[in-house]
């Protein structure tokens, strides 16, 4: 299953595999294991898991994507943007990547200004 929306991949739960990673481990069921592990708030998991994908395939827009996804949730915000635009630059007519990089980008600006979110205390950035 590749993993398109990420608005998606912060709502379900669903059980996450071991953390090793270990050998044996096809493409798509580390992208999978990413997935499942960002389902359930488990962000760093999340991380190895689609970096482990772009060890093997390093210009998958969808894993760029989902990288940058886990980055932003991590705060992780400056790798998160440079890996927004790379996902888009390797598949400029993706809806899904648009849509994160614009929804991204419109956090981005106003987290760079100072500006915060409503909900979100000084005390939480």
């Amino acid at each position: 299953m590749r993993w398109r929306c990420p608005a998606a991949l912060l709502a379900a739960t669903v059980l996450v595999g071991c953390a090793s990673g270990g050998g044996g481990v096809s493409v798509d069921d580390q992208l999978d294991f990413g997935v499942s592990a960002g389902r359930r708030g488990y962000w760093q998991e999340a991380l190895f898991r689609f970096e482990r994908v772009l060890e093997a395939s390093p210009d998958d827009p969808v894993a760029i994507n989902n990288q940058a996804v886990a980055l932003e949730a991590l705060g992780r915000y400056e790798d998160a943007l440079a890996a927004y635009k790379k996902a888009l630059q390797k598949d400029p007519k993706n809806s899904s990547i648009k849509r994160n990089y614009a929804r991204f980008a419109e956090f981005y600006t106003s987290y760079a200004r100072g500006v915060l979110p409503k909900g979100v205390s000084d005390a939480k950035r």
